[in-house]
């Protein structure tokens, strides 16, 4: 990986990731087969695709955390990962988890700041076991965040919450990449949380990205509304999910 990246020639920006042909295989089934995906600076893009089909295999490609990898992946020095369960340290306070790898007189500093932009500087020295899942997920984001990333990668880290307390950690997600202008890659299997969420879905089949959504939507989006219903539904169609189709009422 390099922080040397090239411009895209539509906005005449450096691209925050540029891979090219990723490929990987685990004994004889090829999981990625010549993948190549390109972020851009302040882009949210949503990895989706059935169980198996290599999503968090490609996130932790794009993470530097897989070397049996092989292409060619160009992303910024720069990078977080927030994965499905926080992994926070048990003997650690909240702070010292964000704080976690941190060197300098500042760390207490950045680690607090970091929870406080995640909504709990208030507890910053709570223990984890007494945290709830939405908590802890937080500490985790503010951990990721802490290290000032140009690039956020985001492995189903609201899979395990609550409906109620999924939509609030979507919501922050959404702010805090808005207000950092952070580029982000998020995997899930909640095709709601993609349209909420993302500039950009990308559908992940057979190894390879088999469908590409822009989806060009005013934020705050509305699930409720006809031009979310109908992204939903191009990728549910994607995804092998029949939509029902709805029939205009007999006169």
């Amino acid at each position: 990986m390099t922080s040397t990246l090239p411009t895209d020639t539509t906005s005449g920006h450096a691209l925050v990731v540029d891979a090219r042909d990723i490929r990987r295989r685990f004994g004889d089934r090829e999981i990625l087969r010549g993948i190549h995906l390109t972020v851009r600076p302040g882009e949210f893009v949503a990895l989706l695709g059935a169980s198996g089909s290599g999503k968090t295999t490609l996130l932790r490609v794009l993470g530097g955390l897989d070397p049996g990898a092989e292409g060619r992946v160009r992303v910024p020095r720069r990078v977080s990962v927030a994965f499905q369960e926080p992994r926070l340290l048990p003997w650690r306070r909240a702070w010292r988890n964000v704080a976690f790898g941190l060197v300098g007189r500042d760390a207490r500093d950045r680690a607090t700041e970091a929870l406080r932009e995640v909504g709990l500087a208030h507890l910053a020295h709570q223990w984890p076991k007494t945290l709830s899942g939405g908590e802890a997920q937080r500490v985790a984001l503010a951990r990721a965040l802490v290290r000032d990333p140009d690039l956020l990668l985001l492995d189903e880290p609201l899979a395990s919450l609550d409906a109620l307390t999924r939509l609030r950690m979507q919501r922050l997600i959404a702010d805090l990449c808005a207000r950092r202008g952070l580029a982000a890659v998020l995997v899930t299997h909640d095709v709601d949380e993609a349209v909420t969420l993302a500039d950009r879905a990308v559908v992940l089949r057979d190894g390879v990205l088999a469908h590409d959504l822009p989806i060009d939507l005013d934020r705050p989006r509305d699930p409720s509304s006809a031009a979310f219903g109908t992204r939903r539904d191009q990728l549910l169609t994607w995804l092998g999910v029949e939509v029902p189709t709805t029939e205009e009422p007999t006169p």
